[in-house]
Parts: C-alpha cells; sequence; structure tokens
C-alpha cells in the first residue's frame, strides 16, 4: 500500500530527528507523531497481515513514544485512592431510609472494553428505555453531589441530610428527562414514542461511586459488564483513547494496577452491599 511505504520512509527520519532534538517541546511533538505513524502500523499489520511479531514490535515502538512524551506513572497512587474508597464506604455507612425511591436511571459501570457499549445498545433498542451516551449526568453532578452530602452531614440533622440526598436525586433525573427533550428527533415525536421511563447513565468509572450512587438511588438498577480479564486488558493496552487517564493504559505496571483496582473495588461493593450490583457476563 503507498501510504504504508511511504510510512516507512518516513519513520526512520523521524526517529532520527527524535534522536537529536534537545528541546522538551520538539520531542514531544514528534513523539506524539511518531506514536500516531506506528499505531497505524501496527494496526495494518494486526489487521491486514495478520503478522502478528510486526504488529507487536510496531505496537510497542508506538507506546514507547507515547510514554516519553508523558508524566512518570504515579505508581501505588491508584491503590491508595481504593483503599481510602473501601475506608469511607462500608456497611453501616448508608442511613436507613435514606435516599430516592425512584427507578429511572440505570447505572452502567466496569473497566474499558468489556462490552459497555453494546450493553447500552441492548438496553436502548427496548421502546421504554433510552442510551445517553458517554456524558454522565450522574457524573457531571458528582462534585456538588459529594460537596452538599459533606456539608449537610456535619449539621449532625438526619431529616436535612434525607431532603439533600431527596433534592440531588431530583436533579439527576431531571437533567435526564431534560436532555432527553432537546435531543429527542422529530422522528421520536412522529413515531409518537413516549418519555422514556428509564434512563442509561452509562460512565464506567463510576465503579468508584458506588457508594454515592447507592445513597441516592438506593433502588436503581447498577449493572456490571465483567469481560474475561486478559480480553479486556489486551483490548485496553492496544486501543489508542483519546488523550487523558486512559494514557497510561498503554503501560503494563500502571494498566495492571488500575485493573487490580476495579476488581478490589467491585469485590468490596459485593461484601458491603451484598446483591446490589448485578454483573453481566460480556460473553453472555
Amino acid at each position: 500500500a503507498p501510504m504504508i511505504n511511504m510510512l516507512n520512509e518516513l519513520i526512520p527520519v523521524l526517529d532520527a530527528q527524535f534522536d537529536s532534538v534537545e528541546t522538551t517541546e520538539a520531542r514531544k511533538m514528534l513523539a506524539n507523531t511518531l506514536n500516531r505513524f506506528y499505531h497505524v502500523l501496527f494496526l495494518y499489520h494486526d489487521v491486514k497481515t495478520k503478522d502478528t511479531d510486526a504488529a507487536w514490535q510496531n505496537l510497542a515502538k508506538s507506546y514507547d513514544h507515547k510514554m516519553s512524551a508523558l508524566p512518570p506513572w504515579n505508581a501505588g497512587f491508584e491503590s491508595q485512592k481504593i483503599a481510602a474508597t473501601k475506608q469511607i464506604f462500608h456497611r453501616g455507612f448508608w442511613p436507613a431510609g435514606v435516599g430516592s425511591n425512584t427507578e429511572v436511571p440505570i447505572f452502567i459501570i466496569g473497566f474499558v472494553r468489556s462490552g459497555s457499549t453494546l450493553l447500552e445498545r441492548v438496553l436502548d433498542s427496548h421502546p421504554q428505555v433510552v442510551g445517553t451516551g458517554e456524558n454522565s449526568v450522574f457524573n457531571g453532578q458528582l462534585d456538588q453531589i459529594r460537596n452538599k452530602i459533606v456539608e449537610t452531614s456535619m449539621l449532625g440533622d438526619a431529616q436535612a441530610l434525607a431532603d439533600v440526598i431527596n433534592s440531588l436525586a431530583d436533579g439527576v433525573v431531571y437533567e435526564m428527562r431534560q436532555r432527553w427533550k432537546m435531543v429527542a428527533t422529530g422522528e421520536d415525536r412522529a413515531a409518537g414514542r413516549q418519555e422514556p421511563l428509564r434512563y442509561v447513565d452509562k460512565m464506567l468509572t463510576n465503579y468508584y461511586n458506588v457508594g454515592f450512587v447507592h445513597m441516592l438511588f438506593p433502588n436503581a438498577v447498577i449493572l456490571h459488564v465483567a469481560r474475561e480479564p486478559m480480553d479486556t486488558l489486551f483490548s485496553a493496552f492496544k486501543h489508542e483513547f483519546p488523550s487523558g487517564t486512559l494514557d497510561y493504559t498503554s503501560h503494563f505496571p500502571s494498566l495492571a494496577e488500575l485493573y487490580h483496582g476495579y476488581r478490589d473495588l467491585m469485590e468490596h461493593w459485593d461484601r458491603e452491599l451484598p446483591g446490589r450490583v448485578t454483573h453481566v457476563r460480556y460473553e453472555d
């Protein structure tokens, strides 16, 4: 393929430049370019030629460049975060009778590349359920939710806390409905599609926040989508996510720490809130 030939000629030139440039900014720019170019070669061999050795070599080079442009992974930080969450949320933490009675939201949580989009599409195919995509309403309001709960808890007034939690839950459901009204197409209306009864809130990293979800919505369904670990990990490793926290899935030590933390926390929720989370196997 002409494009592949062009990349094979261009990459050694850029690699030589990368070794000789001295400014951090120029190295970063070249590293990002080489990351993308090597990743294209990885995909070409992975999908087209099926040459796994060539695919792996290009993927490894792609990620060497990618990681060289990032701050080093803060090893141990994820484990501390998980430990702190487990210390706060345990049996006896959730006051009895507190939280909204609504069953409107359906939460999908899990690790990246586990099949959550497929699960959301399956649910969305039901006429009374709508998927809201990657933009979690609950997560968008989480800072406000957390601050308000902490602030009210300090007053020591159980009724005030119950009222605030109900009001916060109502706020989440209200925004879900408003969002649907804004994006509901003319086709939906022409077809007489009723306002949905359930809204899917898919934010995988809400596995950190099951404690808050349960506090606001004790009756809402929480679906944890789980895929065979090696399939999940390799799929996360080779996938190029938009830059951000998920950059560190391109490096096995950090990917392993993230995954261990996730599994550890999911086991914690099963222990402290037995039966609260419904586990869905991607393979099923």
